[in-house]
Protein backbone atom coordinates (compact mmCIF):
# COMPACT_ATOMS: atom_id res chain seq x y z
CA UNK A 1 0.00 0.00 0.00
CA UNK A 2 1.25 3.47 -0.85
CA UNK A 3 0.83 5.71 2.21
CA UNK A 4 -0.15 9.24 1.19
CA UNK A 5 1.77 10.55 4.20
CA UNK A 6 4.98 9.11 2.75
CA UNK A 7 4.84 10.47 -0.78
CA UNK A 8 7.71 12.51 -2.16
CA UNK A 9 7.84 14.95 -5.05
CA UNK A 10 10.03 13.82 -7.94
CA UNK A 11 12.60 16.49 -7.13
CA UNK A 12 13.03 15.24 -3.54
CA UNK A 13 13.31 11.60 -4.65
CA UNK A 14 15.95 12.61 -7.19
CA UNK A 15 17.90 14.45 -4.48
CA UNK A 16 17.87 11.45 -2.12
CA UNK A 17 18.94 9.01 -4.83
CA UNK A 18 21.42 11.46 -6.37
CA UNK A 19 19.98 11.02 -9.84
CA UNK A 20 18.14 13.31 -12.25
CA UNK A 21 14.41 13.99 -12.13
CA UNK A 22 14.11 12.41 -15.57
CA UNK A 23 15.70 9.20 -14.23
CA UNK A 24 13.23 9.14 -11.31
CA UNK A 25 10.34 9.35 -13.80
CA UNK A 26 11.89 6.55 -15.88
CA UNK A 27 12.21 4.34 -12.80
CA UNK A 28 8.63 5.06 -11.75
CA UNK A 29 7.34 4.24 -15.23
CA UNK A 30 9.36 1.02 -15.39
CA UNK A 31 8.47 -0.18 -11.90
CA UNK A 32 11.81 0.59 -10.28
CA UNK A 33 10.09 2.99 -7.89
CA UNK A 34 6.54 2.89 -6.52
CA UNK A 35 4.66 6.02 -7.49
CA UNK A 36 1.15 7.31 -8.03
CA UNK A 37 -0.20 10.26 -9.97
CA UNK A 38 -2.42 12.73 -8.16
CA UNK A 39 -3.85 15.15 -10.64
CA UNK A 40 -0.94 16.14 -12.87
CA UNK A 41 1.74 15.52 -10.25
CA UNK A 42 3.77 12.31 -9.96
CA UNK A 43 4.53 11.39 -6.33
CA UNK A 44 7.00 8.71 -5.27
CA UNK A 45 6.64 6.40 -2.27
CA UNK A 46 9.34 7.27 0.28
CA UNK A 47 9.75 3.62 1.30
CA UNK A 48 10.40 2.70 -2.31
CA UNK A 49 13.08 5.38 -2.51
CA UNK A 50 14.74 4.12 0.66
CA UNK A 51 14.55 0.53 -0.61
CA UNK A 52 16.27 1.46 -3.85
CA UNK A 53 18.94 3.40 -1.99
CA UNK A 54 19.70 0.61 0.52
CA UNK A 55 19.01 -2.60 -1.48
CA UNK A 56 19.52 -1.75 -5.14
CA UNK A 57 22.89 -0.28 -4.30
CA UNK A 58 25.03 1.58 -6.82
CA UNK A 59 27.79 -0.61 -8.22
CA UNK A 60 30.48 -0.47 -10.82
CA UNK A 61 29.31 -1.36 -14.30
CA UNK A 62 25.88 -1.51 -15.86
CA UNK A 63 23.16 -4.03 -15.09
CA UNK A 64 23.05 -7.02 -17.40
CA UNK A 65 21.02 -6.71 -20.58
CA UNK A 66 17.70 -8.54 -20.60
CA UNK A 67 19.04 -11.38 -22.76
CA UNK A 68 22.10 -11.85 -20.52
CA UNK A 69 20.06 -11.55 -17.32
CA UNK A 70 17.62 -14.23 -18.45
CA UNK A 71 20.46 -16.35 -19.80
CA UNK A 72 22.05 -16.17 -16.36
CA UNK A 73 18.81 -17.13 -14.60
CA UNK A 74 18.00 -19.95 -17.01
CA UNK A 75 21.51 -21.39 -16.65
CA UNK A 76 21.36 -21.31 -12.85
CA UNK A 77 18.08 -23.23 -12.96
CA UNK A 78 19.50 -25.89 -15.26
CA UNK A 79 18.09 -24.70 -18.59
CA UNK A 80 20.08 -23.91 -21.72
CA UNK A 81 19.53 -20.34 -23.00
CA UNK A 82 19.57 -21.03 -26.75
CA UNK A 83 19.57 -17.31 -27.60
CA UNK A 84 23.12 -16.88 -26.24
CA UNK A 85 26.29 -17.52 -28.19
CA UNK A 86 29.07 -19.77 -26.82
CA UNK A 87 31.16 -16.71 -25.98
CA UNK A 88 28.27 -15.17 -24.06
CA UNK A 89 27.82 -18.36 -22.06
CA UNK A 90 31.50 -18.21 -21.13
CA UNK A 91 30.98 -14.64 -19.96
CA UNK A 92 28.08 -15.80 -17.79
CA UNK A 93 30.26 -18.37 -16.05
CA UNK A 94 32.76 -15.64 -15.19
CA UNK A 95 29.93 -13.39 -14.09
CA UNK A 96 28.56 -16.09 -11.77
CA UNK A 97 31.95 -16.39 -10.06
CA UNK A 98 32.35 -12.64 -9.60
CA UNK A 99 28.88 -11.50 -8.56
CA UNK A 100 27.46 -12.37 -5.15
CA UNK A 101 23.67 -12.50 -4.61
CA UNK A 102 23.74 -9.18 -2.75
CA UNK A 103 24.56 -7.56 -6.09
CA UNK A 104 21.66 -9.17 -7.94
CA UNK A 105 19.04 -6.44 -7.31
CA UNK A 106 21.08 -4.06 -9.42
CA UNK A 107 22.73 -6.53 -11.78
CA UNK A 108 19.47 -8.21 -12.79
CA UNK A 109 17.23 -5.15 -12.67
CA UNK A 110 16.85 -5.15 -16.44
CA UNK A 111 15.11 -8.54 -16.54
CA UNK A 112 11.58 -7.12 -16.12
CA UNK A 113 9.42 -4.08 -15.57
CA UNK A 114 7.69 -4.19 -12.18
CA UNK A 115 4.11 -3.10 -11.56
CA UNK A 116 2.20 -3.05 -8.26
CA UNK A 117 -1.47 -3.29 -9.14
CA UNK A 118 -4.90 -3.90 -7.67
CA UNK A 119 -6.91 -6.93 -8.85
CA UNK A 120 -10.32 -8.24 -7.81
CA UNK A 121 -10.72 -11.85 -6.70
CA UNK A 122 -12.15 -13.15 -9.98
CA UNK A 123 -9.47 -11.82 -12.36
CA UNK A 124 -6.78 -12.75 -9.84
CA UNK A 125 -7.99 -16.35 -9.69
CA UNK A 126 -7.92 -16.53 -13.50
CA UNK A 127 -4.41 -15.07 -13.58
CA UNK A 128 -3.16 -17.94 -11.40
CA UNK A 129 -4.16 -20.36 -14.18
CA UNK A 130 -3.16 -18.15 -17.13
CA UNK A 131 -0.71 -19.90 -19.52
CA UNK A 132 0.89 -16.51 -20.23
CA UNK A 133 1.75 -16.02 -16.54
CA UNK A 134 3.78 -17.84 -13.92
CA UNK A 135 3.67 -17.56 -10.14
CA UNK A 136 6.63 -16.06 -8.29
CA UNK A 137 7.28 -14.55 -4.86
CA UNK A 138 6.70 -16.34 -1.55
CA UNK A 139 4.17 -18.80 -3.03
CA UNK A 140 6.64 -20.03 -5.65
CA UNK A 141 9.51 -20.00 -3.15
CA UNK A 142 7.59 -22.35 -0.85
CA UNK A 143 6.73 -24.70 -3.70
CA UNK A 144 10.37 -24.75 -4.77
CA UNK A 145 11.37 -25.85 -1.27
CA UNK A 146 12.33 -22.65 0.55
CA UNK A 147 11.23 -22.17 4.14
CA UNK A 148 8.97 -19.21 3.43
CA UNK A 149 5.20 -19.00 3.76
CA UNK A 150 3.19 -16.54 1.69
CA UNK A 151 1.24 -15.23 4.66
CA UNK A 152 -0.34 -11.84 3.94
CA UNK A 153 2.23 -10.87 1.30
CA UNK A 154 1.05 -9.63 -2.08
CA UNK A 155 0.81 -12.33 -4.73
CA UNK A 156 3.52 -12.12 -7.38
CA UNK A 157 3.57 -13.14 -11.04
CA UNK A 158 5.56 -12.84 -14.22
CA UNK A 159 3.26 -12.04 -17.15
CA UNK A 160 4.05 -11.77 -20.86
CA UNK A 161 3.97 -8.20 -22.19
CA UNK A 162 1.06 -8.77 -24.58
CA UNK A 163 -1.04 -10.35 -21.84
CA UNK A 164 -0.23 -7.55 -19.39
CA UNK A 165 -1.31 -4.93 -21.94
CA UNK A 166 -4.56 -6.84 -22.48
CA UNK A 167 -5.25 -6.98 -18.74
CA UNK A 168 -4.59 -3.25 -18.44
CA UNK A 169 -6.81 -2.36 -21.41
CA UNK A 170 -9.66 -4.51 -20.10
CA UNK A 171 -9.32 -2.92 -16.65
CA UNK A 172 -8.87 -6.27 -14.95
CA UNK A 173 -6.06 -4.61 -13.04
CA UNK A 174 -5.62 -1.09 -11.72
CA UNK A 175 -2.23 0.52 -12.21
CA UNK A 176 -2.92 3.64 -10.16
CA UNK A 177 -4.28 2.05 -6.98
CA UNK A 178 -3.06 3.29 -3.61
CA UNK A 179 -3.76 -0.21 -2.23
CA UNK A 180 -2.08 -2.71 -4.58
CA UNK A 181 -2.38 -6.41 -3.78
CA UNK A 182 -0.45 -7.97 -6.67
CA UNK A 183 3.09 -7.57 -7.98
CA UNK A 184 3.43 -8.22 -11.71
CA UNK A 185 6.77 -8.40 -13.49
CA UNK A 186 6.77 -8.12 -17.27
CA UNK A 187 9.93 -9.67 -18.77
CA UNK A 188 11.87 -7.44 -21.13
CA UNK A 189 12.74 -10.51 -23.22
CA UNK A 190 10.05 -12.66 -24.81
CA UNK A 191 9.74 -16.41 -24.49
CA UNK A 192 11.55 -16.82 -21.16
CA UNK A 193 8.75 -17.55 -18.70
CA UNK A 194 8.20 -21.26 -19.32
CA UNK A 195 11.29 -23.28 -20.16
CA UNK A 196 10.48 -26.88 -21.11
CA UNK A 197 9.08 -28.66 -18.06
CA UNK A 198 8.95 -25.56 -15.87
CA UNK A 199 5.18 -25.63 -15.32
CA UNK A 200 3.26 -22.74 -13.80
CA UNK A 201 5.97 -21.50 -11.42
CA UNK A 202 8.72 -19.02 -12.18
CA UNK A 203 12.08 -20.78 -12.40
CA UNK A 204 13.83 -21.01 -9.00
CA UNK A 205 16.62 -18.57 -9.84
CA UNK A 206 14.09 -15.92 -10.94
CA UNK A 207 12.14 -16.45 -7.71
CA UNK A 208 15.39 -16.01 -5.77
CA UNK A 209 16.09 -12.78 -7.65
CA UNK A 210 12.61 -11.49 -6.79
CA UNK A 211 13.12 -12.33 -3.11
CA UNK A 212 16.48 -10.54 -3.09
CA UNK A 213 14.74 -7.51 -4.58
CA UNK A 214 12.37 -7.51 -1.59
CA UNK A 215 15.40 -7.12 0.66
CA UNK A 216 13.86 -8.08 4.00
CA UNK A 217 15.62 -10.66 6.16
CA UNK A 218 13.14 -13.53 5.61
CA UNK A 219 13.07 -13.04 1.85
CA UNK A 220 16.86 -12.90 1.60
CA UNK A 221 17.20 -16.06 3.70
CA UNK A 222 14.68 -17.88 1.48
CA UNK A 223 16.56 -16.71 -1.62
CA UNK A 224 19.78 -18.10 -0.19
CA UNK A 225 18.04 -21.43 0.47
CA UNK A 226 16.86 -21.62 -3.14
CA UNK A 227 20.31 -20.79 -4.48
CA UNK A 228 21.89 -23.41 -2.23
CA UNK A 229 19.45 -26.02 -3.54
CA UNK A 230 20.25 -25.00 -7.11
CA UNK A 231 23.98 -25.19 -6.43
CA UNK A 232 23.59 -28.77 -5.25
CA UNK A 233 21.91 -29.76 -8.53
CA UNK A 234 23.22 -27.57 -11.33
CA UNK A 235 26.46 -26.02 -12.42
CA UNK A 236 26.18 -22.92 -14.55
CA UNK A 237 26.18 -23.73 -18.23
CA UNK A 238 26.13 -27.53 -17.82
Amino acid sequence: MVDSAQLLPVARAAQILEISRERVRELAHGGGLDAIRIGRELLVDARSVEHRKSVVKPAAGRPLSARMAWGFLWSLSGYRPSWLSPSERVRLKRYARERVPEQWPRSLSGRARVYRVRMLAGPLARLREDPQAVVSGPVAAGRHGADLMAGSADEEFYVDAARFDELARSRRLRLDSAEPNVVIRVPTLSGVLRPPGAGGLAIPSAVAADLLDAGDERSVLAAQQLLTRLGEVHKLGE
